[in-house]
């Protein structure tokens, strides 16, 4: 039975190819040439041509594909964008989409999958990094550190400015992201690690399936190594020429094996990408006089599988923990030996001692001992090459479509069901400092067990958010009445400061509860979350008093004027 299904990413071939867009592409190309017919929502970078917002339609090795200019890829916008949402919907409605299938939507906004969600599309979201409560992606800190604590956003960046004037912890926005994420039917994740690494902040273990994302072996031929004819050890590194990618310990090692005088003539190493490490380590190839390394550019990726025939030993040097690296895959396809850090998916793919060398992120000396092995030893190589091609059927694309088909296609969930985090809807202006060192620091006061997430209102007016609303938290004493109507006719409690407005508030409605300071509000929302009895009976006092309310409204309050009818 074929399916419509649309496929969503930041980015699409041939613009900005990364892992990430490449896996995309051949999956949507399988789909397609399985019979379903499938569609292509991207990113796009803004021109002059194409400015922000505006959606432009091509199609790409016979995929149709909408491509829309992103407004931002900064973390105060890349998360959420209501355009996008719209554009999202209007494809949808247009080919009459049954299944959408996101990759990275950094930029797109996370609230697309609620959007998809709440038109009734299944919604299943491939995770290929760390997004969805790492606003850098890496889980890096300034200086290269490796983050341990999920809870610790506040030490890279403390807020976000999602609108102008508009100051909110950056708590706020992880916690959004992770509630878009768990709208989604299915999360799948490449790696054993990944999925580990999201189920340590609050997903639970059965959203998610290990799926490695495969290598096309068709594309990938199998390359049994012959001796190089200048009698030099091959080595390839491939990627974003970025800090993240380890270039500075790559550098570091390289320079130690050019000193080494026993390995003289005896290697030389091809860099093939692009990033904005470029121009420095041009400079510092010079500088330290590695002539026998070779920096080549992006090269088109059927030019870098003819590398691969040509080169003995694989090396990613990544210093953040990597979901499951292409180039590691097109190493085991092509029988090439591996070296990569030991951190992250990459261990997971590297058989240390059998199919090549896992050594410490970071370490220069470590790395440059396990090339110099296989300098000294070529036949090392060869062995280690060849184990790869042994276990290269494990990684074949087409056993990958197939379970990723089953997942697309599985029994649609009725309805959105509740993502099981209780949240808390915040609003209406900026908060003020008390506020906001509460909401850093709220999980060490968090009742076991829970992990309440805090969502800015304006993210949440809408059915889809508010069936997971356990309490409104307002800041301010003169709140936006829509939004409190909203809460008190959904049966969901109000925490307010006490104000001339709220005291009246309170006086009306029985589900307003009012705070003189932050660690009495602190208190009011230990309370509520962690008895689900009293805030059951808040629940109930709130809903009956805005039926009360209703009911005892004047005739003319439900009267539509005339110039709203236009």
């Amino acid at each position: 039975m074929s399916y419509r299904v649309l496929i969503v990413s930041n980015f699409f071939p041939p613009h900005t190819v990364g892992g990430a867009e490449i896996v995309a592409f051949r999956e949507a190309r399988a789909l397609a040439a399985r019979g379903h017919e499938v569609v292509v929502l991207a990113g796009a970078q803004p021109s002059e041509r194409a400015p922000a917002c505006s959606l432009d339609f091509d199609t790409y090795e016979g995929l149709p594909v909408y491509r829309l200019a992103m407004r931002s890829l900064g973390p105060d916008l890349n998360f959420y964008w209501p355009a996008a949402a719209r554009r999202l919907k209007a494809v949808m409605s247009s080919h009459d989409i049954e299944i959408v299938h996101f990759h990275n939507i950094t930029g797109l906004g996370a609230n697309l999958i609620p959007a998809a969600k709440a038109c009734g599309r299944r919604c299943v979201a491939t995770l290929h990094d760390h997004w969805g409560f790492c606003y850098r992606n890496t889980l890096l800190r300034d200086g290269g550190a490796l983050c341990t604590n999920h809870d610790e956003c506040v030490r890279c960046q403390s807020q976000v400015e999602p609108e102008a004037g508009l100051h909110l912890p950056i708590r706020m926005r992880r916690d959004y992201v992770t509630w878009c994420l768990r709208q989604a039917d299915r999360l799948v994740s490449p790696s054993a690690y990944l999925a580990s690494a999201y189920t340590r902040t609050g997903f639970p273990d059965e959203s998610f399936t290990v799926l490695s994302n495969g290598i096309d072996l068709e594309t990938v031929k199998p390359f049994p190594k012959s001796p190089d004819p200048e009698g030099r050890l091959r080595f390839l590194w491939s990627g974003y020429l970025g800090e993240h990618k380890g270039i500075t310990v790559l550098l570091d090692a390289l320079t130690q094996l050019n000193r080494d005088q026993e390995l003289q003539s005896k290697w030389r190493l091809m860099i093939a990408g692009d990033g904005h490490l470029r121009p420095a380590l041009e400079r510092e190839l010079r500088a330290r006089n590695l002539n026998t390394v070779k920096l080549c550019g992006r090269v088109p990726r059927a030019e870098l599988l003819d590398i691969f025939a040509r080169t003995d030993v694989s090396v990613l040097t990544s210093i953040w923990p990597e979901n499951e690296p292409v180039t590691l895959l097109e190493a085991i396809a092509s029988g090439t030996a591996q070296i990569a850090t030991r951190i992250g998916g990459s261990a997971d793919l590297v058989e240390d001692g059998r199919s090549g060398f896992l050594v410490a992120a970071g370490d220069a000396m470590e790395l440059a001992a396990a090339m110099r092995r296989y300098i000294l030893d070529p036949k090392l190589a060869v062995t280690h090459g060849a184990r790869n091609l042994e276990r290269r059927d494990r990684f074949d694309e087409s056993r990958t479509i197939d379970q990723l088909e089953a997942i697309l296609t599985e029994s649609q969930r009725q309805g959105p069901a509740p993502s099981g985090d209780p949240v808390v809807i915040c609003g209406t202006g900026s908060p003020p400092e008390q506020a906001c060192i509460l909401l850093q620091r709220v999980h060490e006061f968090s009742p076991p067990g829970l992990i309440p997430r805090f969502l800015w209102h304006e993210w949440l007016m809408d059915g889809v958010a508010w069936k997971d609303a356990r309490i409104v938290w307002l800041w301010d004493g003169q709140p936006s009445e829509s939004l409190v109507n909203v809460a008190l006719r959904r049966g969901v409690p109000i925490l307010a400061p006490i104000t001339d407005w709220t005291e009246g508030l309170s006086r009306h409605y029985s589900g307003v509860i009012l705070y003189k300071t932050y660690l009495e509000a602190l208190t009011a929302l230990r309370s509520l979350l962690s008895v689900p009895s009293l805030l059951s009976d808040f629940s109930r006092a709130a809903r009956a008093s805005s039926i009360a309310a209703t009911v005892m409204a004047p005739r003319r309050a439900f009267a539509l004027r005339s110039e709203a009818v236009i």
